[in-house]
């Protein structure tokens, strides 16, 4: 397994993603620009919504480079970066790979990571690929005509928020009771992460001079939460 998750092919085929990933995304840079100018938007007002996006992407970022480190772990260094580079998310690729780790007759990620055949690998490669890709299944032949029916309906902007609210209800029922069940150390990693958030948030809300910790949040509960974890392991262990 080793040789498979760095090997050069592996790395070879990412890079050639990540490249047409950057690619596309300048294509449709210029395009925007382009037409943004034809309609009478002046060159400053691009230059500063384009600025200010490159902050508001930086931010949000810095969660994903900790889940980047946490992956490794679990994933390798190559895989890793692919899965966070382009559509996978940190709960996702742990579950993923924690079920099929289990299937498999492991006892941990880390264990699977170590000991796994090739053919192992590229179950939990094939599985983390196709569940993400279930998504755009929907969304392509569905996701406009969803969406036109919302903004159409009665109260649309009410409703927004309940299926906005509704969706993630239904994350949680299927990832919370995973973490809080399935591990003592994972169960007290996570609730160790919920309570720095929820602190956060609300020195966030309460003084306006801490306002810029709500940008923050996810990074620092992340980090928080990984700390944590050496603790909770010579607690429980």
């Amino acid at each position: 397994m080793k040789e498979i998750i760095s090997s050069p092919l592996l790395l070879t085929l990412v890079v050639i993603g990540l490249i047409y990933i950057v690619g596309f995304s300048l294509v449709y840079l210029k395009k925007a620009y382009t037409r943004c100018l034809e309609m009478g938007i002046t060159k400053e007002e691009l230059k500063s919504v384009i600025k200010s996006s490159i902050v508001f992407s930086i931010v949000p970022s810095l969660s994903i480079v900790v889940g980047l480190f946490a992956l490794i772990s679990v994933l390798g260094t190559v895989w890793s970066w692919w899965r966070l580079s382009v559509i996978g998310s940190l709960s996702y690729e742990s579950l993923i790979s924690s079920s099929v780790a289990s299937a498999i007759g492991f006892s941990t990620s880390a264990e699977m990571l170590e000991n796994a055949t090739g053919s192992q690998f590229g179950v939990v490669m094939i599985l983390m690929s196709i569940g993400m890709l279930s998504g755009f299944f929907i969304l392509v032949p569905f996701g406009k005509k969803l969406s036109m029916s919302v903004n159409k309906t009665k109260d649309a902007s009410t409703w927004k928020y309940v299926l906005s609210g509704t969706f993630m209800l239904c994350l949680f029922a299927v990832y919370v009771p995973v973490l809080l069940f399935g591990d003592s150390i994972q169960a007290a990693v996570m609730l160790t992460g919920l309570v720095i958030a929820v602190v956060l948030g609300a020195l966030a809300s309460k003084s306006p001079k801490l306002r810029w910790l709500s940008e923050f949040i996810m990074a620092f509960s992340m980090i928080g939460g990984m700390v944590s974890s050496i603790f909770w392991t010579n607690l429980f262990q």
